[in-house]
Formats: structure tokens, C-alpha cells, sequence
């Protein structure tokens, strides 16, 4: 399987096909005929997917979310009616299947089904593999243009030193593509570079993967899907499937985006540096340009996109001396985050928590994340109604503790109360609605300690929601 150097690209763990065999098993049938079938989803706004086979009650393949492929199963070589249904907030299936197709499997033949289009517009593509063109000893590897929208592009696998030109394209591959390009052979090493031009520009490199690492006996298929982090300009990150599920690079240009929060309630203007990670720090001196000057409390930067890596970050109230500090934090490539600054300088517990974001709108939901940010506040209970009415319900989420999260969660479209109390209390702390919620909306709602003129724990609310 394909290892990235330097940035390491996000696991997604292997789904495998409920209900039907895997490929490693065995049903003492040797006579039958059998075919490989394995899904991706590369619908960008979609939510995650059920997918059922013959009109089971129970699907083959369960919440199947972006970016994700199933393992190979191996299954009856047959004609199958394949279903597809989004998975709405309350866990229940869309009304409709979002995708219906009846595909016939071939004896020995590999199926690559992959989910495409935005949800209005969602299609199946398949790619079939008669699974020939193998060697243990090199690297098999196939490549299919997934991104609607997006025009034909060449690919280049390189040394990751080489300079590109046409002698260096493998090939051009188009999203109206029946076939994947490959199978292609490689030898195993670890100095490759995967890059994706304008067809016939070798200048333009609209995606590079960096240095990658290709393991002998490998057999991948590779898939442009379109880039919903929300970090770097590259329309397209790679998902890499390798029979047990996939992983997805993204363009090395790009790196991770971080922003700022601060939330300290006693301590005034501030400005944010960042810096290698070194052993020193930046604890004791502050060098260098502020990544975020001129911060203010309840203040919330804008996101800036910075070389993924290991960071040291210090908070500066005069640009001399950190006033708070983070060492190590690790900033992933296609990762975003926010830095929040938590904690009061009156009770000496200032610190610098880093959670990750998710900026992927999903059509079918709203997402809200909360977090408990008060320092000065222990557990809570909250409790997300449609009515505000509290007085019989259990808490949505229990004994939350001081700088924990949800998550980000899906909710259906409409307008909500969320109120925070004490753990095990009906008393109220926190009481906010947020009205006419669409779906496609994304929200970050933090409970932060009171300024100079408030009391009690407050709410801050953060609206991510795409601008377009």
C-alpha cells in the first residue's frame, strides 16, 4: 500500500461487506462462480451510505462516509440490483435510494464501484478488473478520474526529484472514462511523486503528492476525488484503495490550516507565533512574525494554511514573552484546526488546546460541534430540543467535561434550543437558539468563561458554513 513520507495521509479504516464472504474465506463451493466487489465513496456533499444488495433488509456495506472504500468481498458471479441510500441525522435511510443500478459480476472479474456527483446529481461509476498484469515483486497500480466538473487531466509517476514534461505522463485520464488507466507496473521503492497536470501542459500541476513510498506486492487503484477539506487550492485529493479499504493524500502545496481562538478572559490583546518544533520551544522568547497578530478575546482568526508538521505555538500579550504555549502540536496535510486559548491568568491555567475541524458540507444535514471551554465551570449536561423543554428530557450528552467535545453532529434542518447545566442539575448555565438551521450548514458553539460584564458560563458561536 501506498506510505507517504514527511505528511502522513489520513487512514480511513477497511469496511467490509456485511452478510457476504470475503475474499480470504472460504464456503467449501469451490465450483461456483466468483467475483471481487468492493465501494467508494467519492460524492463530495453526500452524507454517509448504506448499500444493499437484492433488496436485503440489512445493507451490504453500512455508513460508508467520504473518502471510504469498502474491503473486496467475494461474492456470487451474477446480475445484482445494488441500492444506495443516504443516511439522514436520526441514523433512518433517505425515503429513496440515491443510487440504483443492476450490475452483472463476471466470473473472476474485480468490480470497483465508486458513488460520484454531488448528491443531486449522484451516479454510480464502475470499473471492472480482470486482474491480470500482476507481479509479487513490483507494484500494480490503476488510476480513473473521479471529480466531476473537473477537466481531463495527465498523470505523472516520477522519481520525486524529476521535472516534469510529455515525456513524463503515464497518461490522460477523463471523468467520462468507462476504464480506469492501468494496470500499470511499477518497481517498489521510496522515492516516488505522483503529480496531475492540465492535459498536454506539464507546467500546470493542479496536484502533487509529495514523496510517496510503494510497497512490493501492492495492488492500487487510485481515484481523483474532488478535495472537500477545505485547505489548499488543489480541486482533487487522491483516495488510494488497496482491497482493504483506502486512505486519501492530499495536494502536498496545500498543507494544513489552523486559526485561532482566544478566550481568556482576563488577558487583553494578544498575538499568536508559530515555529518549528525544536526542544527549546517558545516558551522563553518570542521570535519572529505573529501567525495571528492582533488578537482580542472572543476573538476568532481567520484560517491560515501553513507546511504540515510539528509545531511550536506561544501566545504574546507584549511580542516578547509567551504567555502561553504549546509544544509539539502536529498539524496533519488536508487536516484543519482550532487553536483555542482556554484557561484565566488569575488562576494560572492558561493553555493553548488544539481540536480538529471539519469543513466538508454534507447537503443532507446541519453539523454543530460543542465544546466546553469554561475553565471556571466543572461537568455539564446539554441538551439539544426542539422546544427548549428540558424539564422530562435526558441530557443529549452527559458529564462533559471542562475542554471535551462532541464532535461535530447531524441534525436535520429546522431551529433548536441547546441549554447546559450542571451535570445531574436542571439549572441552566447556558440557554441559546439557534433558529432555521439549513442543511449544509456547519456550526462550532463553545461554552467559554464570562468577561468583565457578564456572568456565568457564555456562548460563543462559530458559523463555518460554506460562503458559496
Amino acid at each position: 500500500m501506498i506510505k507517504q513520507h514527511l505528511i502522513a495521509a489520513m487512514a480511513v479504516g477497511g469496511l467490509v461487506l456485511a452478510g457476504c464472504e470475503s475474499s480470504s474465506s472460504s464456503n467449501g463451493d469451490d465450483d461456483l462462480a466468483k467475483a471481487n466487489l468492493r465501494v467508494l465513496h467519492a460524492s463530495p456533499n453526500a452524507p454517509a451510505v448504506n448499500v444493499y444488495l437484492d433488496s436485503a433488509m440489512t445493507p451490504a456495506i453500512e455508513a460508508l462516509d467520504y473518502g471510504e472504500a469498502s474491503a473486496w468481498a467475494n461474492i456470487d458471479a451474477k446480475q445484482y440490483e445494488v441500492e444506495v441510500y443516504g443516511i439522514l441525522p436520526d441514523m433512518s435511510d433517505t425515503a429513496d435510494a440515491v443510487i440504483e443500478a443492476m450490475p452483472t459480476l463476471m466470473d473472476g472479474v474485480n468490480y470497483t464501484v465508486v458513488a460520484v456527483n454531488n448528491l443531486n446529481e449522484i451516479s454510480a461509476k464502475i470499473f471492472a478488473d480482470d486482474g491480470a498484469t500482476t507481479d509479487s515483486e513490483r507494484v500494480r497500480v490503476q488510476v480513473a478520474h473521479l471529480t466531476a466538473g473537473a477537466p481531463d487531466v495527465d498523470i505523472h509517476v516520477t522519481a520525486s526529484g524529476d521535472s516534469l514534461s510529455p515525456n513524463t505522463v503515464a497518461g490522460t485520464v477523463r471523468f467520462t472514462d468507462t476504464a480506469a488507466l492501468g494496470p500499470v507496473l511499477l518497481d517498489a521503492g521510496d522515492d516516488y511523486r505522483i503529480r496531475v497536470t492540465a492535459e498536454g501542459d506539464a507546467s500546470a500541476v493542479v496536484f502533487d503528492s509529495g514523496t510517496l513510498s510503494l510497497a512490493a506486492g501492492s495492488d492500487l487503484f487510485i481515484g481523483a476525488i474532488p478535495n472537500a477539506s477545505g485547505v489548499g487550492e488543489s480541486p482533487i485529493a487522491l483516495a488510494v484503495l488497496d482491497g482493504e479499504g483506502s486512505s486519501i493524500i492530499y495536494d502536498a502545496v496545500g498543507g494544513a490550516a489552523v486559526r485561532a481562538a482566544h478566550l481568556v478572559s482576563d488577558v487583553g490583546e494578544v498575538s499568536v507565533y508559530a515555529g518549528a518544533d525544536t526542544t527549546e520551544g517558545l516558551d522563553a522568547d518570542v521570535t519572529g512574525t505573529a501567525v495571528f497578530p492582533d488578537v482580542d478575546f472572543k476573538d476568532v482568526s481567520n484560517y491560515a494554511e501553513v507546511a504540515a508538521g510539528s509545531y511550536d505555538l506561544a501566545v504574546s500579550a507584549d511580542g516578547a514573552t509567551a504567555a502561553i504555549s504549546a509544544e509539539g502540536v502536529e498539524l496533519v496535510r488536508g487536516m484543519s484546526y482550532s487553536v483555542l486559548a482556554l484557561g484565566t491568568a488569575a488562576e494560572g491555567n492558561l493553555e493553548l488546546v488544539p481540536f480538529v475541524d471539519d469543513r466538508r458540507s454534507v447537503a443532507t444535514a446541519v453539523k454543530v460541534r460543542i465544546i466546553h471551554g469554561a475553565s471556571d465551570t466543572a461537568e455539564v449536561d446539554i441538551y439539544v430540543t426542539a422546544d427548549g423543554d428540558i424539564s422530562t428530557a435526558e441530557p443529549t450528552f452527559s458529564n462533559v467535561p471542562y475542554k471535551a467535545t462532541t464532535g461535530f453532529v447531524a441534525l436535520a434542518a429546522g431551529s433548536y434550543n441547546v441549554k447546559v447545566t450542571p451535570t445531574g442539575t436542571k439549572t441552566v448555565a447556558i440557554d441559546v437558539n439557534l433558529d432555521d438551521l439549513a442543511a449544509g450548514q456547519i456550526y462550532t458553539a463553545i461554552a467559554r468563561n464570562p468577561g468583565d460584564t457578564e456572568t456565568g458560563p457564555q456562548p460563543q458561536l462559530i458559523d463555518d458554513s460554506p460562503s458559496d
